[in-house]
């Protein structure tokens, strides 16, 4: 279970899926920590603001009415009275948070406050800054008396001036526990419900992945049952169209060229004992005929023959099926020289004379003197294999003609003869081993010519190609891709 695929595909979405979860949950925590913060800082600031300007439009009325600001003005008098009002008004605004208010001196005297005493006395550095004019956010933390948890607070604080400078402080603060805790629950919220909607989400996709790898383990029984012996045996593919079908009908195409490649190694098997069997036959037979009583010089000397005769037969066909066998496993070194085509077919025109001769047949080469690159011994084989077939198939006293053209720029040879053709339904095998269209089964050839011709146009780097109608002659044609 552990090494499946199923398995894999589960534990790395699951571990995708929790750490995408865990960068969402500290990206909202860190997003509402810090939202929350601001919202605190916004409200202390319209608070304490709120009080500031409220009191320093006091200081302004008092000075002109009084002509100057005096310290008597922040003792007592009519500041006392308003003093509680601001503080009440702006701490208990039921349509904003509760805030605590505190108003000061300039020394840092508490004059009023609308808390119970728990108020958190500003650093001798914020009242600094009050006293030049600035304002300043604080967080101070309270030690609780009861051994409890400490308070902490967020402060802000700012200068209400008068005309001789720093008048009062404002300070409006706010306990931080109710932020702390929606924080603290929402952490502990996050740390229960992700490993649980991992674990829940894991389990739902090895479900999930278990129905989707289903027609795998389908393809997985079948490929089990596969042999030798039943090639034919194929997938079944799912009738969805995704990876899963492509992958049944690549394995199908692929069981397909299987099958074909064991039919033809058995049928070339076949053939090839056939072709042996018949001159061992003839061998043991004339040899046990002859072995039967004594002979003469002569009926030795004919049997010896005969027997010299199958044996080169024999011979050609085990030499041929280890040419081909050293092209199929690219042991054939082929040299690498110029090779003038045009004179090339003429020399075999030319050795093939006598045999042409004998059926009447004309045998006439024609063309420019193009060269390729190539080996000279395999290439005389593999157009003296075209040559021989044209003789051995044109029609008698018909012609044979051999053409080096040009095809795009393409150094080509064309071979052609009058003969009875080639069936159509013979053309797309007539290039496998042992192959002899019904047209030519009494001939004296193995069906291994064509084969070799093409296995040494194809170490050439040359297409070879066939064209041909009953009665009317074929045409066989070599495209080499580059000249000498």
């Amino acid at each position: 279970m552990f090494n499946s695929v199923r398995f894999r595909i589960t534990l790395w979405y699951a571990a995708a899926l929790a750490v995408t979860l865990t960068l969402f949950s500290l990206l909202v925590y860190h997003s509402l920590a810090k939202s929350l913060d601001e919202n605190m800082d916004q409200l202390l600031a319209f608070r304490a603001e709120g009080v500031a300007d409220a009191l320093e439009t006091y200081l302004e009325t008092e000075r002109i009415e009084a002509g100057k600001y005096t310290a008597a003005a922040a003792k007592g008098g009519v500041f006392y009275k308003i003093a509680p009002e601001l503080v009440k008004l702006h701490a208990d605004d039921p349509r904003q948070a509760s805030v605590g208010l505190r108003i000061m001196d300039a020394s840092g005297r508490e004059l009023e406050n609308s808390g119970r005493g728990d108020a958190p006395e500003l650093p001798e550095r914020t009242l600094k800054e009050a006293r030049r004019g600035n304002a300043a956010y604080d967080t101070i933390k309270l030690d609780d008396a009861s051994g409890g948890e400490d308070l902490t607070f967020r402060s802000y604080a700012t200068p209400a001036a008068g005309s001789g400078g720093t008048a009062y402080i404002v300070q409006a603060y706010r306990s931080t526990y109710h932020t702390q805790f929606a924080l603290r629950n929402l952490r502990l919220m996050m740390a229960a419900l992700v490993p649980l909607i991992v674990l829940l989400t894991g389990a739902f996709g090895m479900f999930f992945a278990r129905v989707a790898l289903r027609p795998v383990a389908d393809m997985a029984r079948t490929m089990r049952q596969i042999t030798a012996e039943n090639l034919g045996l194929r997938l079944t593919p799912p009738p969805t169209k995704d990876e899963i079908r492509e992958l049944a009908d690549l394995f199908n195409a692929m069981l397909g060229r299987l099958e074909d490649s064991f039919l033809s190694e058995r049928r070339f098997i076949q053939d090839v004992s056939h072709e042996l069997k018949t001159p061992l036959t003839i061998l043991k037979g004339e040899l046990e005929v002859a072995l039967k009583k004594a002979r003469s010089a002569g009926e030795y000397a004919a049997v010896l023959q005969s027997n010299l005769e199958e044996t080169e037969k024999m011979s050609r066909i085990v030499g041929d099926l280890l040419t081909l066998a050293r092209f199929d496993n690219r042991e054939m070194r082929l040299a690498r020289e110029s090779v003038a085509l045009r004179a090339l077919l003429d020399g075999l025109a030319a050795a093939l004379a006598p045999a042409a001769e004998a059926r009447g047949i004309t045998v006439s080469v024609s063309g420019n003197s193009t060269a390729v690159q190539g080996d000279p011994e395999q290439l005389a084989r593999l157009f003296r294999n075209l040559l021989d077939n044209a003789v051995k198939y044109g029609a008698e006293k018909g012609r044979v003609k051999a053409e080096v053209f040009s095809d795009d720029g393409r150094p080509a040879v064309r071979v052609t003869d009058d003969g009875a053709g080639i069936d159509s339904a013979d053309l797309p095998h007539i290039f496998k081993r042992f192959y002899r269209a019904d047209s030519s089964r009494s001939s004296s050839g193995f069906g291994l010519g064509l084969a070799i011709a093409k296995s040494i146009a194809d170490a050439h780097g040359a297409s070879i190609a066939v064209k041909s109608r009953p009665r009317r002659g074929t045409t066989f044609t070599v495209t080499f891709h580059k000249s000498a």
